[in-house]
């Protein structure tokens, strides 16, 4: 069990720091080859290495300089769930992106092999609320 909290620590940490420094391959090493990752239940569903590659490309272009902030997981049942709280300069100004996912984590790996995330986009830079991401 300590294993499984320590693949899914490392999976929200690398997440958070992959997102925030643009750093595609490291962000696509956490993935499994046949990824199955829903960018937002009104979104594409992309699936595979080659594809979440292509996605993250066109982020990275749209958001711009990220800071990214990533919330206590929680862990269970091989899943790992986290709030992201994310300020954007990018194409579409300053944004506020602010969300949750949920990742199923194989346990030989530590590779996610299923991921979702809902998240909404706030004009300008907030701040969390109290007590958020805990």
């Amino acid at each position: 069990m300590a294993t499984a909290r320590a693949a899914a620590l490392a999976f929200v940490d690398g997440y958070g720091r992959a997102w925030e420094e643009w750093d595609v391959e490291r962000f696509i090493g956490l993935f499994s080859e046949d990824v199955r990752y829903v960018v937002h239940p009104t979104e594409e569903t992309v699936r595979g290495r080659d594809a979440l590659r292509e996605y993250t490309h066109a982020e990275h272009r749209a958001q711009g300089e990220v800071s990214v902030r990533m919330g206590t997981p929680v862990i269970a049942r091989g899943h790992a769930a986290a709030e992201f709280w994310v300020r954007s300069r990018g194409s579409e100004g300053e944004v506020t992106i602010t969300g949750c996912f949920i990742a199923r984590l194989e346990e030989a790996s530590g590779e996610c092999s299923e991921f979702r995330e809902y998240w909404f986009e706030t004009p300008g830079h907030t701040e969390p609320a109290d007590a958020w991401g805990t």
